[in-house]
């Protein structure tokens, strides 16, 4: 057997080992809607990505920050048809409605700063529970990767709640 078909046969051992763990986390199709940051122009025309950038992703609705109001106006009843293109862009991980809201756009954006909070520590049965995932994974490079990204998204869950409950 050849290096590069091993290799094809490693990755493609390494990406179902992926895709099983994203979508038992349940955040596969998360991961998935996100990639209307890569496809945006695409999705909307140039003119529009200009005027609008995607700002977030909450409950399968797409938060749209526009640059004036007489876009949000174009936007608001372009809406039917944005969605539809956006979720031609995205397949199976379709977004179901567009909010728009005012923001900067483009360049001179600037970022939301939000108040920077602590991320709980994981307890030792949450990191066992994590490694016991990812052990499948021969490549120790990525598997430290998928480990610190699980590690991260449980503090951030943990943290989430805490935020709820409060």
């Amino acid at each position: 057997m050849s290096q590069r078909s091993r290799s094809s046969n490693a990755l493609k051992t390494t990406r179902s080992v992926l895709s099983g763990i994203l979508d038992n986390l349940g955040i596969a199709h998360k991961i998935e809607q996100h990639r209307i940051w890569l496809v945006w122009e695409d999705a909307v025309g140039t003119q529009i990505a200009q005027n609008a950038v995607p700002a977030r992703i909450r409950n399968n609705v797409l938060e749209v920050k526009v640059a004036h109001a007489v876009w949000m106006q174009q936007l608001q009843l372009l809406k039917p048809r944005l969605i539809e293109q956006i979720n031609k862009h995205l397949g199976d991980t379709p977004i179901s409605d567009l909010y728009f809201r005012r923001g900067q756009v483009g360049r001179d954006a600037k970022p939301e700063v939000k108040p920077v909070r602590e991320l709980p520590e994981l307890t030792v049965e949450e990191l066992d529970g994590i490694h016991q995932l990812t052990k499948r994974i021969a490549d120790d490079e990525v598997r430290a990767a998928l480990e610190s990204l699980l590690a991260k998204h449980r503090q951030l869950d943990k943290l989430a709640k805490m935020v709820h409950e409060e």
